[in-house]
């Protein structure tokens, strides 16, 4: 029992039993139609013959009338009996009955319910009855009973009835196995992405799905799931590369200062100059190796979106008057200078763009020889501020500009650590830009 529930909750089977309960509905309604239109057709069928019956033996009632013998005459009821289904009887005003069809299968009075033909089933009996009078001026004639059997008719029905059934049966057993094989049809593509699914691993990204139709939504779902499972290949290659990175950029100082320390261990103890010039490169280390863990954990945090920005509105000019007088500071030996189109105010994180201004004023100083000039321009371009960071340093080769940004990326890869940085200051830049929603380009 649990194995054909389970079978059930599948979206084939759902999919099959929706689809045969519509279909089935539909027959079924559509077939209810068709039997009341043919009962509605055959009842207002045998009313209109009894109406056209009555009328034929009312005027021949009048045609005789004061002839007594008439009235009782076989032949009155004879020739205007329509088939051997319609009976009549033909009564005197006391409500005597005086002419009648043989068989006559309905005893009913024929002074009831005069001038309306109506349907009467009783015991077993399918009947459209008509009584009325027939009057010449206001003087009552006779009363006449027009009676119309319709056991054939109802017997067509129940007929019909069986075999409208049998076809509803018949058409939900079809529905239900075309419906199957429709749906395991249809479904067939996402039996083949929960399979390639299954068959992705974090080890191996390369599986993809055939997508033989791209114009229906599974085929647009395979597309989308193709592109999703590229996606998650190219971060994992990205993040197994800045894992190695990043291992490879900690396993050179954590190398130097177990150096250091075996040094000291082995003659610092005695030799004071060893001790200091160990402890100044273990300082040195450590600082370089707190620089690059800040770094990493801002480029983490912001690869998570859990960094918030702050942004208000402040004066730009303010800003860069302040990043360039921290700079002279730090590199006395450069020129620094900056230009404003005018009074320039921003909506932005002021932490995150002087962080910005500090990493590209640095990577200008690293790659900037003494006396060398740095500026920094900024001007209104439609509404668009426009920041521009100049050097006259040695620049960047064409086919490397398009590098710059990727995390630990050096043009010079002799330079090392020393002038060189850990590589993360640029891509450090280029999300701070990309999460104000600017745009960031370079020129050599």
């Amino acid at each position: 029992m649990k194995v054909n529930l389970l079978k059930l909750t599948k979206i084939s089977w759902k999919l099959t039993i929706l689809y045969a309960f519509i279909f089935s509905l539909v027959l079924i309604l559509l077939n209810a139609a068709i039997l009341y239109g043919v009962q509605y057709f055959l009842v207002q069928q045998a009313i209109s013959e009894v109406d056209s019956t009555y009328t034929k033996v009312s005027n021949k009632i009048i045609g005789a009338q004061g002839e007594q013998t008439a009235l009782t005459d076989p032949e009155l009821v004879n020739e205007t009996q329509s088939n051997a289904d319609t009976f009549i009887k033909i009564a005197l005003p006391d409500g005597e009955v005086i002419s009648m069809s043989k068989k006559l299968k309905a005893n009913e009075a024929v002074d009831q319910q005069l001038g309306i033909t109506r349907q009467l089933n009783k015991n077993a009996q399918y009947l459209i009855i008509r009584n009325d009078r027939v009057q010449n001026g206001n003087q009552t004639i006779a009363y006449v009973q027009v009676l119309r059997d319709m056991g054939h008719e109802y017997r067509f029905i129940e007929l019909l009835i069986g075999l409208i059934v049998m076809a509803d049966l018949f058409g939900m057993v079809i529905s239900v196995i075309a419906g199957y094989i429709l749906s395991k049809r249809m479904l067939n593509p996402i039996d083949r992405i929960a399979r390639t699914a299954q068959s992705i691993s974090i080890s191996d990204l390369s599986s993809r799905i055939d997508v033989e139709n791209t114009d229906d939504e599974i085929g647009r779902l395979a597309l989308t799931f193709n592109d999703m499972i590229g996606r998650l290949q190219l971060s994992f290659e990205k993040q197994n590369q800045f894992v190695a990175d990043a291992s490879h950029e900690l396993k050179t100082p954590i190398s130097i200062i177990q150096g250091y320390i075996n040094l000291m261990d082995r003659w610092g103890k005695e030799d004071k100059d060893i001790l200091q010039e160990s402890i100044t490169a273990i300082k040195k280390e450590t600082t370089g190796m707190k620089d690059l863990i800040e770094k990493l954990l801002f480029l983490a945090g912001g690869d998570s979106d859990s960094i918030i920005l702050h942004k208000e509105t402040f004066c730009l000019e303010e800003l860069i008057a302040e990043v360039i007088s921290e700079s002279r500071l730090i590199a006395p030996d450069h020129q620094f200078r900056y230009q404003l189109s005018g009074p320039l105010e921003i909506y932005a994180d002021r932490k995150m763009l002087k962080q910005m201004f500090r990493a590209l004023l640095d990577n200008s100083i690293k790659y900037t020889p003494a006396n060398g000039e740095i500026s920094i321009s900024a001007d209104d371009k439609a509404g668009q501020i426009q920041l521009v960071v100049r050097d006259t340093g040695i620049g960047v080769p064409k086919e490397e500009l398009e590098n710059i940004f990727t995390r630990f990326y050096r043009v010079d890869k002799s330079r090392g650590k020393e002038s060189g940085g850990s590589g993360l200051g640029l891509s450090i830049v280029k999300w701070i830009v990309d999460v104000h929603g600017g745009q960031i380009t370079t020129e050599s």
